[in-house]
C-alpha cells in the first residue's frame, strides 16, 4: 500500500462506451501503456517528454485467467480527433494522454480502463535489483560499445539500457526491444518466485515504481487486483502486434485483420486471433 500509494498519477479523460461500441464487456480489463525515456536518437539523455513509440493494450479477460498484450505500431497513419489523419504516436504529442486514450478508443472500440507510461531511461534500477535479465537475440550487435552476442544474453542494468537504445535501431526495432526487455523482467519475477521474500519484494516493487506513471483514476486497490490477475496469466498470455502494410512510404493499419483484432479484445479472444495468424504474434528475441 506504502509503495503503490507512491506512484507518480496523472489526470487522464476516459470514454464511457456503450456495449455496442465496447464498453460494458463483462468485467474485462484494458490498460493503454505508452514508454518514455528512448527517443529515437538512442542517446543516453532523452527530453523529458520524449516518447519511446511504444503504444500497446494489455487486456485481462474476464475470467481473470487470460488475456494478452497488443502493440499498435506507433508510425500507423490513423485519424486523430481534431488533427485529420496521422501517425498514432502524434497523438501524445498534440494532445497528451487524453488525446491517445481517445485516438485508441475511436480506432479499436475496446473501452480503456487505465493508462500506463513506462519510463524506460529507470529500467536499469528494476535489472539490478532482479540480478540481471536474459533477452535472446538473433544475430551479433553492439551498442554505446558493449556487444552483444547471438543467443541468451544476461544483461545487468546498464547493458539493458544500451540493449534497448541502439542507434542503429529503427523504431519499430527499438519497441520490440522495449517490449523483450519487460518480457524478460515478468520471466524473472515470475519464475524465480522473487516476490516471495520480502525483502527483494520491497526492492523489485521499489525500482519498477520508478519507473511507472499512472492515471489518478487507478486507485491503490484496483493496482493490487490487477498484478495478481498479471501473475495468474503466466504462460496464458498472447503477444501480439497490429498487422501493418507500406504505402507511399508511410504505414497503414491492415484494416479488415485489424477490425478482427480489435473484435478480439472486446470478446476476449486473443489468444484464438493468434492461433489463426500466427504471423501478427510479437517476436520474443528481436533484432
Amino acid at each position: 500500500n506504502h509503495l503503490a500509494g507512491s506512484i507518480q498519477r496523472i489526470p487522464v479523460k476516459f470514454a464511457k462506451l456503450d456495449a455496442a461500441t465496447g464498453g460494458n464487456y463483462g468485467g474485462a480489463t484494458t490498460v493503454l501503456i505508452t514508454g518514455k525515456g528512448i527517443g529515437p536518437t538512442g542517446a543516453q539523455t532523452e527530453p523529458e517528454d520524449s516518447s519511446s513509440g511504444l503504444i500497446m493494450l494489455l487486456h485481462v479477460n474476464a475470467t481473470g485467467y487470460s488475456g494478452g498484450v497488443v502493440s499498435i505500431p506507433p508510425q500507423s497513419i490513423v485519424r486523430v480527433p481534431g488533427h485529420g489523419r496521422t501517425q498514432l504516436e502524434n497523438a501524445l504529442k498534440f494532445g497528451g494522454p487524453d488525446l491517445l486514450v481517445q485516438t485508441v478508443e475511436n480506432l479499436t472500440h475496446v473501452q480503456i480502463n487505465h493508462y500506463a507510461r513506462l519510463d524506460f531511461s529507470h529500467v536499469d534500477r528494476t535489472v539490478n535489483a532482479l540480478g540481471g535479465v536474459n533477452v535472446t537475440l538473433p544475430d551479433v550487435t553492439s551498442s554505446f560499445g558493449h556487444e552483444f552476442h547471438l543467443g541468451v544474453n544476461h544483461l545487468n542494468g546498464r547493458e539493458a539500457l544500451d540493449y534497448a537504445r541502439e542507434p542503429s535501431l529503427s523504431e519499430e526495432a527499438r519497441v520490440l526491444r522495449e517490449q523483450s526487455l519487460m518480457r524478460a523482467v515478468i520471466r524473472k519475477i515470475e519464475f524465480r518466485h522473487l516476490l516471495s521474500n520480502p525483502l527483494t519484494m520491497y526492492r523489485v516493487l521499489h525500482a519498477l515504481i520508478s519507473m511507472l506513471t499512472l492515471d489518478s483514476n487507478f486507485t491503490t486497490s484496483e493496482i493490487e487486483h490487477l498484478a495478481k490477475e498479471v501473475r495468474d496469466l503466466t504462460g496464458s498470455t498472447e503477444y501480439v502486434t497490429a498487422p501493418v502494410h507500406m504505402r507511399a512510404g508511410q504505414v497503414y493499419l491492415d484494416r479488415a485483420l485489424s477490425r478482427q483484432l480489435w473484435a478480439a479484445i472486446r470478446q476476449d479472444s486473443i489468444s484464438a486471433f493468434a492461433k489463426r495468424y500466427p504471423f501478427t504474434i510479437t517476436p520474443s528475441a528481436p533484432q
